[in-house]
């Protein structure tokens, strides 16, 4: 009888596993324990080498006494199965299958086997021979050795448990995205370079290309297509793309169309969605539609999600905070902000000084790193995010990275990340926002202790880690939703 034939919601064990080495593109499998010769048998019929590990002799000889002319596919290695795992560990392929514990007693072994394997892109089954001893400390053993893992329940067909964890797909993202902030080549790099690409190159999640429509469009050529579609080493591919408001460079639709026909999965990155013209045949062509500015669902597959920033720059270093009260930003085109501006210049109750330079400043007086050292140094940090429509500006999260108060205009999309007077600070109205700054200048713990709690907030939920892995796993790029879709 086969040892794993027993129907479960996704089939028998024995099917899954068959899945799994294509999926995973498994390259070898390591079987601990050579007591089960059905077993052996059906791990052979998959296809990779296997090597089969047992500390005692009788059971390694009466295994390859058992498979007969088959035994010749068969790696042997008598010894306890945690050293020799840590002896093969330079010389087993990352996308290895592990089948351990069918033969253990309680399935206290199988956790220390699961220490020998390196982390990555292999998976693992264990089969402990009774059911519900010993198996907590397997599953977490399984967590502790990657939380990025996908684990699945399963039974054998003599009512045994089977864990598998199964690894994530190989993610590949491209990003189609503008070279410079505005006019090509005289303006500042975009700051979706340092917002999007650097920020996944961060995490190491994905491997990734950039193309730059905008240097296609001004070098008089057409964005090449053979650089938009998967890698052949990539399960999951996705096309992330961005707008460049007004621009006569921008990709035009049937191009993505013909991206996402290859198998892609495109993601469309909204930037100033509130504010910018209607380009609704963009929106649908999109399978998610990330709204940087906001928290509406009013595009189809839309994710509205805070902006990632980059670590490298936005991060509190611990500098001297000789900046009482900052405002930081450009005031050209944003009214609201032209107002307060000119009060605040002749403002006499507190001193803010203003440095009318962003992350986006198409004129880059400052680079990315001075323009963070300016958060770095300010005790307090003003957001204006209201002119035609309230935003979710960038700025409110660059500023907690960096550590100091943030002290913002009434905004739903701001309190919907953040609880006010708790980990940043409201204000209505200007006397309202000279009123705060005075008294948290004036109460320096009160106000350290809603910079601390803000930072706390953003390091821990609103990072880049958190941005991305959130972003692939909605485009089948985590374990869970590959492994689920297959």
């Amino acid at each position: 009888m086969s040892a794993l034939a027993v129907s479960t919601a996704a089939g028998t064990l024995a099917a899954r596993l068959v899945r799994i080495v294509d999926d995973a593109r498994i390259e070898a499998i390591v079987q601990t324990g050579c007591a089960h010769l059905d077993l052996t048998r059906e791990l052979l019929a998959l296809g990779p080498p296997v090597t089969a590990i047992d500390v005692r002799p009788e059971a390694v000889a009466a295994l390859r006494h058992g498979l007969g002319p088959d035994a010749a596919a068969v790696r042997f290695v008598q010894g306890p199965p945690g050293r020799v795992l840590a002896d093969l560990r330079c010389q087993l392929p990352a996308r290895t299958l592990y089948v351990f514990g069918h033969d253990t007693p309680a399935g206290e072994s199988a956790r220390d086997e699961i220490f020998w394997v390196p982390r990555g892109a292999g998976a693992i089954v264990v089969l402990p021979r009774r059911a519900g001893v010993g198996l907590a400390g397997v599953q977490d053993q399984l967590l502790r050795w990657s939380p990025d893992h996908h684990v699945e329940w399963h039974v054998t067909n003599d009512g045994g448990p089977a864990l598998v964890a199964l690894p994530r797909p190989s993610v590949h993202v491209t990003f189609l995205i503008e070279k410079y902030t505005h006019e090509y080549g005289t303006s500042g790099p975009s700051i979706n370079l340092d917002n999007l690409v650097a920020t996944l190159a961060a995490t190491g999640c994905a491997s990734w290309n950039v193309v730059h429509y905008d240097e296609c469009f001004h070098e008089g050529r057409a964005i090449p297509l053979e650089q938009l579609v998967k890698p052949a080493h990539a399960d999951v591919h996705v096309l992330a793309c961005t707008l460049h408001y007004h621009s006569r460079a921008n990709p035009r639709v049937p191009l993505l169309e013909q991206v996402k026909a290859t198998g892609s999965r495109v993601a469309f990155f909204w930037l100033d969605k509130k504010i910018s013209q209607d380009t609704p045949d963009y929106a649908r062509v999109a399978d998610l539609n990330v709204v940087l500015d906001g928290n509406d669902f009013d595009l189809p597959n839309a994710w509205p999600v805070f902006t990632p920033k980059n670590p490298r720059f936005f991060h509190d270093p611990g500098l001297p905070r000789d900046i009482d009260v900052s405002l930081v930003g450009e005031v050209r085109y944003l009214s609201q902000r032209k107002a307060m501006v000119e009060r605040l210049e002749r403002e006499s109750r507190i001193a803010v000084q203003r440095f009318g330079t962003s992350a986006a400043d198409t004129g880059r007086a400052l680079s990315v790193a001075e323009y963070a050292r300016l958060y770095q140094r300010s005790r307090i940090s003003l957001a204006m995010t209201k002119d035609r429509t309230r935003q979710l500006k960038g700025r409110v999260f660059e500023i907690l990275h960096c550590g100091a108060m943030l002290l913002c205009d009434v905004n739903h999309h701001v309190s919907h990340y953040l609880r006010a007077g708790v980990e940043y600070v409201q204000y209505a109205d200007y006397e309202e926002l000279v009123a705060a700054a005075a008294y948290y200048l004036a109460h320096e713990a009160e106000r350290a202790a809603i910079a601390a709690a803000g930072h706390r907030r953003v390091v821990t939920h609103y990072n880049h880690e958190v941005f991305w892995r959130s972003l692939l796993a909605r485009l089948r790029g985590s374990a869970t939703a590959w492994h689920e879709g297959n």
